[in-house]
């Protein structure tokens, strides 16, 4: 789909990008066929996207997957995930929603009855939105995706987000009860970056998407895909999540507590921002530093997934 076509065909859905949803429509087709197969999207999967927007990957998505859902906020796309729908009957269901409340979780674990309605948002004409034909949908006990795991189905996330929503959107993926297998995303190229880091540019958003998952870089994607181009470059970016727990956290509450506290002074030393941020003794801050062999004058970008832990669990031990 190329620039000029693009806006014809804005021109004749009377649509126009929103800044406000942060819209900046992918225009490549090499790359979005580049973010099916970094999914590995086939047939035996079901796939949650997010912000569907003129349906171009929607549809990559249909021709492979085995089970589409589509949640997009902005009504105005309503006519053209009609379209799609008509199109692709059998494998495509599709909610004008918030993504950030709309019950995903309700949907993929009771595949054979979707919620019929959504926590938040939605739309008046919810009854002539849905993806599947009626008559199917009324069929007693016929699951809509029958590659089901346990409790539920089994399903990835593909989606071109908003940017500024990106971080919402994974915390609310990663903190899921009924979480994806997987989660492919296009978002920007230095959130990109933040999320796959490493000691020494950790950030509070890598922790929490590394100790649940696998997070790597597939490729750049340049300004120049997008219509409106953003002023920044993108990335593709890819989380397989464990099947079973890389880490064991005895406390996910207070482990996240003592992470965002001390990242609220990252450019201090962690002695510092443990003793003012936590309200530690600084005798007692000292002793479980060096027990884990942490230096005081570290700085919380600095330390492992796995000193963290440690730290938490030394904390709490010592309270």
């Amino acid at each position: 789909m190329d620039i000029e076509y693009l806006k014809r065909f804005l021109k004749n859905h009377n649509l126009r990008p929103n800044f406000t949803y942060g819209q900046n429509f992918l225009v490549d087709d090499i790359v979005l066929q580049d973010i099916v197969d970094a999914a590995e999207v086939s047939a035996d999967d079901a796939v949650l996207e997010i912000g569907p927007g003129i349906g171009n990957l929607t549809r990559l998505l249909c021709d492979r997957a085995g089970f589409v859902l589509s949640v997009e906020k902005d009504p105005k796309f309503l006519p053209i995930l009609k379209a799609i729908k008509k199109d692709y009957p059998d494998n495509f269901w599709f909610e004008i929603a918030d993504a950030l409340e709309y019950d995903f979780q309700g949907f993929f674990k009771n595949p054979s009855r979707p919620p019929l309605q959504q926590r938040g948002g939605g739309s008046a004409d919810t009854s002539q939105n849905r993806g599947l034909p009626a008559e199917a949908s009324a069929k007693a006990g016929a699951p809509l995706f029958s590659k089901e795991g346990v409790g539920g189905v089994n399903y990835k996330v593909v989606a071109n987000i908003p940017y500024f929503i990106t971080g919402k959107i994974l915390q609310m993926l990663m903190s899921a009860k009924f979480k994806p297998t997987s989660i492919t995303i296009l978002t920007q190229k230095e959130v990109a970056r933040n999320i796959v880091a490493g000691p020494g540019k950790l950030s509070v958003l890598a922790i929490s998407v590394q100790l649940l998952g696998e997070p790597k870089i597939v490729q750049t994607v340049l300004a120049k895909s997008f219509f409106p181009a953003p002023k920044v470059d993108s990335a593709i970016v890819k989380i397989d999540l464990y099947k079973e727990p890389k880490y064991i956290l005895a406390d996910e509450k207070k482990f996240f507590k003592i992470v965002k506290a001390c990242f609220a002074g990252k450019r201090k030393q962690i002695h510092n921002t443990l003793e003012n941020n936590l309200g530690l003794e600084k005798e007692k801050v000292l002793k479980i530093l060096n027990q884990l062999k942490i230096k005081p004058a570290a700085r919380p970008q600095e330390l492992s997934i796995e000193k963290w832990i440690g730290l938490t669990d030394l904390i709490t031990a010592s309270s």
